[in-house]
């Protein structure tokens, strides 16, 4: 796993243990030797790891008399900018068309001077992977043409080993506090019956939000977050037997 991970685990006890009696829980089928004894618990884990990607969208703008001439002009420099990205070591793969338009407007309208313009605009998500170069991408787009860096994103390249990380501290998490009340209880733990991940946490990215505008210098240094926390909670049922 790259960078740095930190772990945070805790555990919840779904329903309160007033002696071992009160956690009896009648199985719905029950064995030749009497009910099955269950208890719930349920555990977090939290899961901090360096970000080492970054997204950024990177639009270009253009106006025309005619939709023909917006759209020809605006392919023209969002191809420059597709060159310079592949420049700086930006794979094909790692850019993905995002949003397109082509949109009349009105400039002088309701005056004899009104007359009609076509404005296209074309937008790419584009993946930087390797965080030391993301100013130099950015600034290579813009010199361009790209007149529109929307926003930036920080994440995990690895987002579903650091999501299974987080699962399995927290089951462990659940089970130390099985283990502990069970022991206080005069039972011990003998099984797992049943685990349930609550939601599908997976690696939050981090948004840095620029408003869509032209950009009249390069965005460099660009400081990403610390950490990116991953959070992720179980719901554990596990079988006992008195000791």
């Amino acid at each position: 796993m790259k960078g740095r991970t930190w772990i945070w685990v805790g555990a919840l006890v779904v329903a309160a243990v007033v002696g071992f009696a009160a956690r009896v829980v009648a199985a719905p089928n029950p064995t030749p030797s009497g009910p099955a004894k269950l208890i719930t618990v349920s555990g977090t884990a939290t899961v901090s790891t360096v970000p080492d990607e970054a997204l950024v969208d990177l639009g270009v703008r253009s106006e025309a008399e005619t939709g023909d001439g917006a759209q020809q002009a605006n392919a023209a420099k969002m191809q420059s900018v597709l060159e310079a990205l592949a420049g700086v070591g930006v794979e094909q793969k790692d850019i993905e068309t995002i949003r397109t338009s082509l949109n009349p407007q009105k400039l002088g309208g309701g005056s004899k001077h009104e007359q009609t313009v076509y404005v296209a605009q074309n937008t790419v998500e584009v993946t930087i992977r390797g965080l030391s170069k993301a100013g130099s991408v950015i600034d290579a787009a813009v010199a361009a043409g790209a007149d529109q860096v929307q926003d930036i994103r920080f994440q995990v390249s690895n987002p579903t080993d650091v999501h299974t990380l987080a699962l399995q501290e927290a089951v462990r998490g659940a089970r130390t506090k099985a283990d502990a009340m069970a022991t206080a209880a005069g039972a011990r733990v003998t099984g797992v019956v049943s685990i349930r991940e609550q939601g599908n946490a997976y690696p939050q990215s981090y948004n840095a939000n620029w408003e869509a505008m032209a950009i009249p210098a390069a965005l460099t240094p660009i400081v990403p977050p610390h950490e990116i926390e991953t959070r992720v909670t179980v719901t554990v049922v596990w079988s006992l037997a008195v000791t």
